[in-house]
């Protein structure tokens, strides 16, 4: 689109790509797919009982759910920090004003980043993305500009980055076949929204109130696909609207637009790259829409239900055999089954008036070919039992279980990788908001490497032009990470390569709740030991007095040495236990 056209000629045109968009998913079969796989992820795994299925039992062995909490917790297992750095490489001293504008940028975004990270509840947005991306094949964020966000005190500001997943059903890109979403020549995002919020957000924008009337609302959800959108509170009360993304002159352009009326205006966004993020979970050639587990395991997973539904239906056919009778010798109104009344069989001797018929055994192999269909589909999807960490068998302690956990988890490396690289993307989303929308200083909460707040006034647009690369940080983040760093720090400890200080200021708070009393116990003894050295110096003292002061300062010292190495054992001897009690968890 290289022009901007006319109200009614664009949103004519926002229609068109909108249902050709729409049209592009129906061929491929992904309206009618993903909202399937979602079902089957909920559980919703077997057709509508009919007449002949109605007394058919209906088990759900939801392992497609299994196989993918399982898989998204392992790519959200580690912490993502973003940290920026010059592009130019500047030398260690340089006082230049550049060097030093370059390198305050590169501080403040990545500290900010970590502030912003919990303003929008980016793990949230991480496991919802993930979750959709583990499903239907494709994970979207979006980020957008709210400037109904208002704050500050001593230094008022108006609006906020904001962000939010999409569902794949809802996006439409221009070229699907390109993979990368910053070479789309376009992007159309669909939302349902309430009527009357839309009517005043096209008043705001400038709409007339004539134009605003013919806002009216549709039943565009019939192609949302998922059974929770196509049903709605009330007829009429929401309208689909269409949020479209363009470049024109080498910048972002947007529009809104509901029904036949334009909600929002072309607007440049000041942005070179569209504020969204696209992750495939598996690659699918020649397209934006990657592959999802559940694309391979629904047919496994119908087997599986089946088979055990026939299973079941089996014993309850052959559990409780019929019992066949000769009415000459047993009266059949005296057949019950109460075990303190007789049956009276008046039979000849040699002759059986009550028998029980033996019922066709079901196939033997059933029960395994259940089993090997499961454990297949585990092993497949890269979840089998050593990556889950359910090792039932053998005597394994929690490295050797974490060791085969890493092993088995080879083949998910490559989705963390296009994860770490969806973060990357995000990183530059948000570094271009900075840059462009936080052209107003304000006051925001920042964290040092101690993890310590402090506030700090940030204007990103006083870092415009400063060109930053961005590296994603991967770090620790589960409760086996935490072990593996204070095994390290104990060995470090008990080789004496370490000072307290230095094992009290790396352990993890968490692990040593009372760090900071004893770090800050520790200064106190040094500055008491320096202050008895001063004085030592400063007096001639008597050789006897001065050597018994030195042996009573030493007794001292090492008395507080051994009372701080009784409370690291101690925190130790907690952590061997609790370490104990989660190996036996495990087994």
């Amino acid at each position: 689109m290289s022009k901007v056209a006319a109200g009614e000629e664009l949103v004519g045109l926002v229609d068109k790509r909108y249902t050709e968009g729409k049209s592009y998913l129906r061929s491929r079969g992904f309206l009618d797919a993903w909202p399937l796989y979602e079902r089957m992820k909920a559980g919703d795994q077997w057709p509508p009982a009919t007449a002949r299925t109605k007394s058919l039992p209906r088990p759900v062995f939801n392992i497609i759910d299994f196989i993918s909490n399982h898989k998204v917790s392992t790519v959200m297992n580690e912490n993502v920090k973003m940290l920026f750095s010059p592009q130019e490489a500047v030398d260690e001293g340089e006082q230049s004003p550049e060097a030093l504008v370059a390198i305050q940028a590169a501080e403040s975004f990545t500290r900010y980043s970590d502030t912003v990270w919990e303003l929008i509840k980016q793990d949230e947005l991480n496991e919802e993305a993930l979750e959709s991306a583990s499903n239907s094949g494709t994970g979207i964020w979006h980020y957008y500009w709210d400037s109904s966000v208002k704050g500050g005190m001593t230094m008022p500001w108006i609006g906020e980055m904001q962000g939010e997943t999409l569902d794949p059903i809802n996006v439409f890109f221009g070229n699907p076949q390109q993979r990368r979403v910053q070479k789309q020549p376009f992007v159309i995002i669909t939302h349902r929204e309430m009527v009357d919020s839309v009517r005043e957000e096209a008043m705001a924008n400038g709409l007339s109130r004539e134009l605003v009337s013919t806002i009216q609302g549709d039943s565009d959800q019939t192609d949302e696909g998922y059974d929770g959108a196509r049903k709605e509170v009330g007829q009429g009360t929401k309208v689909t609207v269409k949020t479209m993304y363009w470049r024109e002159d080498g910048q972002v352009m947007f529009c809104r637009t509901a029904g036949s009326q334009l909600v929002k205006k072309p607007t440049f966004t000041g942005f070179k790259s569209y504020p969204l993020v696209v992750m495939q979970w598996k690659r699918r050639k020649k397209s934006i829409h990657g592959i999802g587990d559940a694309e391979g395991i629904v047919p496994n997973q119908r087997a599986i239900n089946l088979m055990l539904a026939m299973s079941v239906y089996s014993s309850q056919l052959t559990g409780w055999p019929k019992m066949k009778i000769n009415p000459a010798y047993v009266d059949p109104n005296q057949i019950n089954n109460d075990p303190s009344v007789p049956l009276i069989d008046r039979s000849p001797q040699g002759e059986t008036g009550a028998d029980y018929m033996t019922p066709g055994q079901m196939s033997p192999h059933i029960p395994k070919l259940i089993d090997s269909f499961i454990d297949y589909t585990k092993t497949l999807s890269s979840a089998q039992d050593a990556a889950t960490g359910d090792m039932q068998s053998g005597n394994l302690n929690a490295s050797a279980i974490m060791l085969l956990q890493k092993a088995a988890g080879v083949p998910i490396e490559s989705i963390k990788k296009r994860f770490y690289r969806a973060m990357e993307d995000v990183g530059r989303v948000w570094e271009e908001f900075w840059k462009t929308k936080y052209n107003t200083a304000r006051r925001v909460a920042m964290k040092d490497d101690e993890g310590e707040g402090y506030a700090e006034t940030f204007r990103g647009t006083d870092y415009a032009d400063i060109g930053l690369n961005l590296k994603i940080d991967i770090g620790p983040s589960s409760s086996y990470s935490e072990q593996l760093m204070m095994a390290s720090l104990d060995k470090l400890y008990e080789k004496q390569a370490i000072s307290t200080e230095q094992y009290l200021r790396y352990a993890p708070k968490n692990v040593v709740p009372f760090k900071d009393r004893l770090l800050k116990e520790l200064e106190e003894q040094m500055q008491q030991q320096q202050q008895a050295e001063a004085m030592s110096g400063a007096q001639q003292a008597d050789p006897q007095a001065e050597a018994a002061a030195q042996l009573e300062q030493q007794l001292a010292i090492k008395e507080r040495e051994h009372e701080q190495r009784l409370e690291l054992e101690q925190v130790k001897g907690q952590n061997a236990q609790a370490a104990a009690a989660a190996r036996e968890g495990t087994r």
